[in-house]
């Protein structure tokens, strides 16, 4: 697996994807997005690989699209493509099979926000800076921004942040719901590998349902949500790990889930 933008490591039943441009401050090139779905396809087929965590060298976790770049897109075909391959990416990356964890610290700009919450859990560093700066460049929000934003910290928040391109602190991402936890930085991915190490013993295949129903939920309605609920349901029950989980709670014990 040849990776120019991005590394990529198996840690145990974790696999770690890290963006690595720290010149360019992790600006999200199309090559880095192509890097990014190639690794997610290798953690998809690494049976090993029970939870993936993404993070960033260098001192800031992503400073967001590559201006220069982007700067070159001036034809409606270069632009198109460009955004399809980051779309192709940010899709797999939100409804992926396995848990996901963002993992970010300094700062959090433009399309690494998007990066930063299509993670079903983000982590950030007490130094992290959260800003929706496409405003202040000429563009609107992308990599599924729209979608994103709004599902995290409410509809009128995420215009306010649209509009503004405040800068956003660790302590106040965590009030509006931007991340789940902020750590000291030092402290940071023994965290991360924690949180990944314990969903790694959990069962996947219930995991992988559930956040393919709470993706949706948004736009589904109660009874078609009930439905595919208690379909997903039927097939945990069915599952060996509904036997395993069960059993182990009958018997008293820890329960040891494929």
């Amino acid at each position: 697996m040849e990776l120019e933008t991005v590394l990529y490591r198996v840690e145990g039943n974790v696999g770690i994807v890290s963006l690595n441009r720290t010149k360019a401050l992790n600006a999200m090139s199309k090559q880095i997005f192509v890097d990014l779905t190639t690794a997610f396809d290798a953690a998809e087929k690494d049976d090993n690989v029970r939870c993936v965590v993404v993070n960033a060298e260098g001192r800031a976790f992503c400073a967001g699209g590559d201006i220069p770049e982007m700067k070159g897109l001036d034809n409606p075909e270069a632009v198109f493509d460009f955004y399809n391959v980051a779309g192709i990416f940010m899709k797999k990356m939100i409804n992926f099979v396995k848990p996901t964890i963002t993992v970010a610290h300094g700062a959090i700009a433009g399309a690494g926000t998007s990066l930063l919450l299509a993670g079903d859990i983000a982590l950030v560093s007490d130094d992290a800076m959260f800003m929706v700066a496409f405003g202040a460049v000429g563009l609107i929000p992308d990599c599924a921004g729209h979608w994103l934003l709004p599902r995290a910290c409410g509809l009128n928040m995420a215009k306010e942040l649209m509009m503004t391109q405040r800068a956003v602190k660790a302590p106040e991402m965590k009030e509006l719901g931007l991340c789940n936890h902020v750590y000291p930085k030092d402290q940071l991915m023994d965290e991360a590998m924690k949180l990944a190490n314990k969903i790694a013993k959990g069962p996947l295949n219930c995991y992988s349902s559930s956040k393919l129903i709470m993706n949706k939920s948004f736009e589904t309605n109660l009874d078609d949500l009930l439905q595919e609920e208690t379909e997903a349901q039927a097939a945990a029950r069915l599952h060996a790990n509904g036997d395993e989980g069960l059993a182990a709670f009958l018997e008293k014990r820890k329960a040891n889930f494929q």
